[in-house]
């Protein structure tokens, strides 16, 4: 009798030991902010025909702050022009109704070496449209780096810590009334 309480009290810490790595985990991984760096598009002397727009979007994702986005374009023996849209002005552009703010526009250039630091949290796409002006060969690369929260893994974790912390506490008073009868 008295050996299985001993391993019934050895399983009920192993049990709350777990729960508690698991919570202390999951706010860890909730509370700590994780760099990301994504390349959005690579263009190795890509081709763009006269008086075509290219549009490259990227949709930030939720809880990321600290959001940059570089751009780094050449032409050769071209220009084009470039224009930085979010969602709600990409929309007006697309319908020509105008009174659209972007984040960055150049008109004819023949490259474009920018940073732009997004000031608020961005929960939406972003959209980089480059309208070849002559017969366009771009080349270079648009990157994004940002600073995220993973809450939907921490939050995982923490529940998992929960439920087996509760279980441990739940088996060590179940366990306490049995002794007492």
């Amino acid at each position: 009798m008295i050996e299985k309480e001993s391993k019934q009290k050895q399983k009920n810490t192993i049990i709350m030991t777990i729960g508690i790595i698991f919570s202390f985990l999951g706010v860890l991984v909730m509370s700590i902010p994780f760099p990301n760096i994504v390349v959005i598009e690579n263009l190795g002397q890509f081709g763009i025909v006269e008086g075509v727009t290219y549009s490259v979007d990227y949709k930030y994702p939720m809880f990321s702050y600290n959001q940059k986005l570089t751009i780094s374009l050449g032409a050769v023996n071209s220009s084009f022009s470039i224009l930085v849209l979010n969602d709600n002005d990409y929309g007006a552009w697309i319908n020509e109704q105008g009174g659209f703010l972007p984040y960055y526009e150049e008109q004819n250039i023949s490259g474009v070496y920018k940073t732009l630091y997004l000031n608020q949290p961005f929960y939406s796409s972003i959209h980089i449209l480059i309208t070849a002006k002559t017969l366009l060969e771009i080349y270079g690369t648009i990157q994004t780096s940002y600073s995220s929260h993973y809450v939907i893994q921490g939050l995982i974790s923490l529940m998992i810590g929960i439920i087996l912390v509760y279980s441990s506490v739940s088996l060590k008073s179940k366990f306490k009334k049995q002794k007492r009868k």
